[in-house]
């Protein structure tokens, strides 16, 4: 699994395996704070809030380093 670090020093975005159809983990300091996934339907690039959040996605954008901001922006 390779781990991109993000610009700002704190969030981490580790590469998931291609089943259960999440794209990259969030971390913050190590410790998991949500996953991203890709729509099939708009294409837009969504993150769920927790470790296996399925229900709805916490944020929404059609760019995936623009939806990396916006969740270090917020410090989630």
């Amino acid at each position: 699994m390779e781990v991109v670090m993000a610009s700002m020093a704190r969030y981490e975005y580790a590469a998931r395996p291609p089943t259960g159809g999440w794209l990259l983990e969030v971390r913050k300091d190590g410790s998991p704070k949500g996953n991203i996934r890709k729509n099939p339907v708009t294409g837009r690039y969504q993150f769920y809030r927790g470790r296996l959040n399925v229900l709805r996605p916490s944020l929404e954008e059609s760019n995936l380093e623009t939806l990396k901001e916006k969740i270090e922006k917020l410090d989630l």
